[in-house]
């Protein structure tokens, strides 16, 4: 019995036809190409694994060879040569990587495209200062920043012009370089950038005047960027390819990432989308009731307040906290806070007076309980 399952490797029934085992290796390899995951040893060994399945089910002789359990899969069970042969040849890792290139969609059998087509520029990060309300209601922003942008013009190779390149000659033009190691477990291949050409299969000789050869510039750029409403302190807006393009003609320009920095309220606290203030009003105002002024996103409105209210009482006012662009909408909790006047004169005094000999105890029923608390306590 072999030592591996391959059909389970590439998520097929033993049954499986050749163009159902072909399309779930192509899905497969898709998924843990080491292009997409650079520097991840588990993709790697997994893209490992479905080659060396595929190269066993995906040949008719092999496949039968397989189904019979006449195939020697030697020790560690890896005695087989998924290009043929007795040993890895450079024309079996070009065809391998053909099939891949049909699989990305961008054919074709230079592994130099390859490498183009999944270059990645850096990233750019930019904080963005927004005041509260910014925040809460949303704005927009002129984004003033520094970038690396392809040369206009040698668009980015380099060179003066297309007779200023020549073919590299460490890895004659595919812009990568192969190694095989001899393991325990058989050889193994390794791929990576050539470092004489950079990835691009191409030395320039005559370089660019406008960029010195490098293929890119520093321009500075100002865009125009709409801040969404709701947006917190430490938030991150993405916007994808504004950032810094990668060498070479091919490949894709990084991402700008806006990191939003907002400032503080003094009336205003935050939680999720909704919104706590507090308002301070007079004794009067608690006592008799009144009109006060509630600040929110939408301006100053009036609220009656009824009469008797507390000191640190809260209000809640639904909906009137953070609207965000999505439809999430927050409350807004207003807490009383009456203000107990100070550096009164003397007539205010006796007028203060006169009215608490005035008042009973019916007039303050909290007083009322916690003294009767007190008395039942010391059986008074």
């Amino acid at each position: 019995m072999p030592k591996k399952d391959y059909y389970k490797t590439l998520g097929v029934d033993k049954n499986a036809s050749a163009d159902e085992i072909k399309s779930a290796y192509r899905k497969l390899a898709k998924q843990y190409h080491p292009d997409l995951h650079p520097g991840d040893n588990a993709a790697a060994e997994k893209f490992k694994e479905i080659n060396e399945a595929y190269s066993v089910v995906g040949d008719p002789d092999k496949r039968g060879k397989y189904d019979r359990g006449e195939m020697d899969m030697g020790a560690g069970g890896a005695g087989y040569n998924p290009f043929g042969g007795g040993g890895f040849s450079a024309s079996g890792f070009d065809d391998i990587f053909d099939m891949f290139s049909g699989a990305f969609g961008f054919g074709g059998s230079s592994s130099r495209r390859r490498s183009q087509q999944f270059s990645v520029g850096s990233d750019i990060t930019y904080t963005v200062e927004l005041t509260f309300m910014e925040s809460v209601l949303g704005c927009k922003k002129p984004i003033n920043f520094t970038r690396i942008e392809r040369c206009p013009s040698c668009g980015g190779s380099g060179a003066k012009d297309d007779r200023s390149l020549k073919t590299c000659d460490k890895c004659g033009g595919s812009g990568q370089v192969r190694q095989v190691h001899n393991t325990i477990f058989g050889q193994q291949i390794t791929v990576g950038p050539c470092d004489k050409c950079g990835g691009s299969g191409k030395i320039v000789t005559d370089p660019c005047k406008s960029c010195g050869g490098k293929g890119v510039v520093k321009k500075n750029k100002v865009i125009n960027v709409t801040i969404p409403a709701g947006v917190e302190n430490g938030a991150v807006l993405q916007l994808a390819g504004e950032g810094n393009a990668p060498k070479g003609k091919g490949g894709r320009s990084g991402n700008l990432l806006l990191v939003m920095s907002v400032k503080s309220s003094k009336l205003f606290k935050r939680e999720n989308y909704d919104l706590y203030v507090t308002v301070p009003v007079s004794f009067l105002t608690a006592t008799c009731g009144g009109e006060i002024e509630i600040p929110s996103p939408d301006g100053v409105f009036i609220h009656k307040l009824a009469e008797g209210t507390a000191n640190g009482e809260t209000l809640r006012f639904r909906g009137k906290g953070i609207r965000t662009a999505r439809g999430l909408t927050g409350d807004l909790y207003v807490t009383i806070s009456v203000e107990v006047p100070r550096n009164i004169s003397r007539s205010q005094r006796r007028a203060l007076e006169d009215f608490e000999r005035d008042c009973s105890m019916k007039n303050y029923s909290k007083k009322k309980e916690y003294l009767d608390e007190v008395a039942k306590l010391y059986n008074k």
